[in-house]
């Protein structure tokens, strides 16, 4: 005679069913970003010559190199002045120009084996906090975040009709997507503040982040400079691909540049690749499809581009080793 089977909780065979090792969460979107960066060059390798790719590289002409260089030396001097600002207003702190560039330098380095900008940002983060805090650094590396990615997005929305013009109307979608793209930096500048109230648990950080962009924004002149500081960093990015562009050849039009190259750049800033690679030379060659460029120049140009980065990086790592800048150095460590 069969007997019955006290009943078990359904809880207890769910965990016994489930029960798989768990594998930690950083390894596995360290990895899934690995996948993207790889997945991302494999599309772009494969609708491209890499022979062609790289005999532009090395026939790229010396003295439009040492343009595209200056202009590299002008945009990182840019970008270390506007952070300087928002850290100043922030937090009312001083942080010396010299070492706030060596900081930074070293932030491009680490952020080449890291998710995009967010890599960086964190990276600068890590760095800053042993000057001002980690509270004062986390804040002014998100605004300071925020408003390039706003800057970028003012650049952006003008050139959308122009896009959809040349674009037509067999491809509304992509279209949509950099008008999605560019409102999103826009529009969260605006409403993050009231969002925080519809999601109590996110109510603390999401109203700091927006108290801190209208501290920044409403700083009078000082926020206004740093503001258009943004813009100008923007601009000397497109300025730079342009030029690259012509030290090999590629024949990218200055105002083709202007418009095709800002929303390309906000694509690649989405932190689903490592150092951006791969998202940016896809969303560049699919841009400069528009205006039927050579995919192997766009490509070529991106990769040039993209190496200006790490090569910052390593110059201040390098300046750092020296001597004469210990007390550089050591003014950072004091937070002056």
């Amino acid at each position: 005679m069969l007997r019955a089977l006290p009943p078990v909780p359904f809880a207890v065979t769910a965990r016994r069913g489930w029960h798989l090792p768990r594998l930690p969460r950083g390894k596995l979107i360290f990895a899934a970003r690995w996948v993207v960066t790889a997945l991302a060059f494999w599309v772009v390798l494969h609708s491209i010559d890499l022979g062609a790719v790289v005999d532009l590289i090395g026939r790229a002409a010396p003295l439009a190199l040492g343009a595209a260089g200056l202009v590299v030396i002008a945009q990182f001097a840019v970008l270390v002045w506007r952070w300087q600002l928002v850290i100043h207003i922030l937090s009312g702190k001083a942080v010396g120009f010299g070492p706030l560039a060596l900081l930074l330098g070293h932030s491009f380095l680490i952020g080449q084996v890291l998710p995009s900008s967010l890599g960086g940002d964190v990276a600068r983060t890590v760095l800053l906090s042993r000057s001002t805090g980690a509270a004062a650094a986390a804040r002014s590396v998100i605004c300071d975040r925020l408003m390039g990615f706003a800057a970028l997005a003012l650049l952006v929305v003008p050139s959308v009709p122009v896009i959809a013009e040349m674009i037509g109307s067999a491809t509304p979608f992509l279209t949509l997507t950099i008008c999605a793209l560019g409102a999103i930096a826009a529009v969260a500048l605006v409403l993050a503040y009231s969002l925080a109230y519809g999601l109590p648990w996110l109510e603390r950080h999401v109203a700091a982040v927006a108290g801190d962009l209208r501290i920044t924004l409403r700083s009078g002149k000082i926020g206004l400079l740093a503001m258009a500081l943004g813009i100008g960093s923007s601009l000397l990015a497109v300025l730079l691909i342009y030029l690259i562009g012509s030290a090999i050849g590629a024949d990218l039009p200055a105002l083709d540049c202007l418009i095709l190259v800002p929303p390309a750049l906000l694509v690649s800033a989405l932190p689903i690749s490592l150092g951006g690679w791969g998202v940016r030379e896809g969303a560049l060659v699919a841009a400069f499809s528009l205006v039927h460029a050579d995919p192997a120049a766009v490509a070529a140009t991106s990769v040039l581009f993209g190496l200006t980065t790490p090569l910052v990086g390593g110059i201040a790592a390098a300046i750092a080793l020296f001597p004469a800048w210990s007390d550089v150095a050591k003014g950072f460590r004091d937070g002056g």
